[in-house]
């Protein structure tokens, strides 16, 4: 008995421990449900009294739909030629969970005639297990009106905008391109893209859980369906002139089998630009299919060494400073060592020493020796400015971007070798459209203008650079260089022309040193008389022999000047119109 007593006894107090156990763990479920009811309650306090505003309006945000709802404005050249416009296309969308009663093969059948794609095709694309299905894109607004008139459930054709550049190739560096979808633009289009996307004032669409427009009984229906276009924006450029360009600069390329190449055409007395071709081009349609090097406008991004064109702005510095005049006589010795470097003139080898030269034989025979002394004459500092003036070192502020400032360093890093070598175009480095543009300052009489290619552009600077006296004097020198010259693959019959070519070796790629490519150019203005038309070409790396400026970029400067004279209707100086006129009275009928 006493066995079963204990043994009972030992059972109540077991039942008694696990009661007390459950009893805590009960306690503690109590405690911990409390808690947590307690904080969601607080919780929702603050989210629904607290915060509410913030919490509505990050909802409202969630719900709006974001539409584009405007028409691109166009690019227009300067006569109204359009370069890019906005074209209304539509695409076809298949929704498989508003199908209905229909099947894929219901709908194959009556869209396959529609849109030309094979009915087993379409039956195959339209059985996908997507929410969406993308059927086809870019077709007409015809097609479209044929497709919406089939009534057919579950597929829907959205209008969209799609950029179009009607002439092709044709500026696409200028123009640039755009993705609207990924927010991506280049050229005149990003620089001008306020203007031509600025979208009427449309109230946000809002969208319910399953993606639907609830509260659309306050939009104005007409706002969407015919909604505002942009502005327009026109452009500096003349396509006649920019084709032109293009094509000689192709087939100059394709001749020299050169890797790029530039020209660069504007009238130096408003700094308006006609025509600036950039090989190799792209299409901007097509963008995304181009590799990106040939993408950037390398004539503003990239720098080189000007080489010889630069002389005509050593020659400037030296006649504006006084330590040369028009008259002077510099005597050159062809060869001259400087700094554990031999610097020559590029025929010492075939005419040894000149000896005493005047400015015109300088510019004539392109005298490296000649330059580097006049450079030597000058006060570095004041050197130093007058190239600064002329905006070597600091950017154009062209109106597209991506432009570099080029390479000048302050005097206090010259040495006598980078001093000397700066007058024939080394030492420095510079990109086509900051040469074109200080080259231009002294056709306008020695003003410098802000090159741009927007017709309306108000960010214009105008500064002097040169007294009208010494721009007079040196396109008076450039001009009887060419000529008075025994050959000429630039002199363009019935008209004055200023102008210098230049040949500058290329720098390395690990920039230790020079290659054994170059860069060729010609820039040239006319009427000399009275400039209206400046042009800077600059072919990089011609792979050919005997490959300088006067034999590679010259001839297609030739060849775009004399189609440019036509276009513009320039009239030919009046003492060569002359001198024709009487030759050709002399000659015996």
């Amino acid at each position: 008995m006493a066995t079963k007593h204990r043994s009972a006894q030992s059972e109540k107090n077991q039942y008694q421990r696990q009661r007390r156990q459950y009893g805590k763990r009960f306690r503690v479920l109590i405690l911990l449900s409390t808690t947590l009811f307690v904080v969601l309650m607080g919780r929702l306090f603050y989210i629904q009294v607290v915060n509410a505003n913030d919490y509505q309006s990050k909802a409202k945000h969630l719900r709006a739909q974001s539409v584009v709802m405007y028409n691109r404005g166009r690019i227009l050249d300067r006569n109204g030629v359009v370069l890019a416009q906005d074209e209304i296309l539509y695409d076809v969308f298949a929704h498989p969970r508003y199908y209905y009663k229909l099947t894929p093969a219901d709908l194959a059948e009556k869209l396959s005639p529609v849109l030309h794609i094979p009915k087993s095709k379409l039956i195959q694309k339209l059985s996908l297990p997507y929410d969406t299905i993308s059927v086809k894109k870019n077709i007409s607004k015809s097609l479209a009106r044929q497709i919406q008139k089939l009534g057919l459930s579950g597929i829907e054709t959205p209008r969209k905008m799609l950029r179009r550049y009607p002439q092709s190739h044709l500026a696409s560096h200028i123009l640039g391109f755009v993705n609207d979808d990924a927010s991506i633009s280049t050229g005149i289009e990003k620089t001008s893209e306020k203007t031509l996307r600025t979208p009427p004032e449309i109230p946000k669409m809002e969208l319910d859980g399953h993606g639907d427009f609830i509260n659309v009984h306050h939009i104005n229906s007409k706002l969407v369906t015919d909604f505002a276009k942009a502005d327009d924006v026109h452009l500096t450029i003349d396509a006649r002139v920019q084709y032109a360009a293009e094509s000689a600069l192709a087939k100059g390329l394709a001749a020299s089998k050169a890797k790029r190449g530039t020209v660069i055409i504007l009238n130096p007395r408003n700094g308006e630009i006609l025509a600036f071709a950039v090989s190799p081009d792209f299409d901007p349609e097509q963008y995304y299919k181009t590799p990106a090097e040939n993408l950037k406008n390398w004539a503003i991004t990239d720098v080189y060494p000007p080489g010889s064109t630069f002389k005509i702005l050593t020659i400037a510095s030296g006649l504006e400073s006084g330590v040369i005049n028009r008259y002077s006589r510099i005597h050159d010795t062809g060869i001259l060592k400087m700094g554990g470097f031999t610097i020559k003139n590029y025929d010492y080898t075939s005419h040894g020493a000149p000896g005493d030269i005047d400015l015109v034989y300088l510019f004539q025979h392109s005298s490296n020796i000649g330059s580097l002394l006049v450079s030597l004459m000058m006060d570095p500092a004041e050197h130093y400015k007058l190239i600064h003036q002329f905006g070597l070192g600091e950017k154009t502020n062209i109106d597209i971007p991506g432009e570099s400032r080029g390479i000048l360093h302050t005097p206090d890093k010259w040495d006598q070798l980078t001093h000397g070598t700066i007058g024939f175009g080394y030492g420095l480095a510079a990109t086509p459209i900051q040469v074109a543009s200080a080259v231009a300052a002294i056709a306008n009489d020695g003003i410098w203008i802000t090159p741009h290619l927007l017709k309306n552009e108000t960010n214009i600077v105008k500064r002097r650079v040169l007294s009208e006296k010494t721009s007079r004097t040196v396109t008076d020198l450039l001009t009887e260089s060419i000529e008075t010259a025994k050959t000429s693959t630039v002199r363009l019959q019935g008209f004055h022309l200023a102008g210098k070519t230049g040949t500058s070796r290329k720098p390395s790629a690990d920039g230790k040193g020079y290659s054994n490519d170059v860069f060729t150019s010609f820039v040239g203005y006319f009427p000399a008389e009275n400039p209206q038309v400046l042009m800077m070409v600059v072919v990089d790396s011609p792979r050919v022999g005997n490959a300088w400026g006067s034999t590679v970029a010259g001839p297609i400067f030739k060849n775009i000047a004399m189609q440019t004279v036509g276009y513009l209707g320039l009239k030919p100086s009046q003492a060569i119109a002359t001198a024709e006129q009487n030759t050709v009275n002399q000659k015996p009928h």
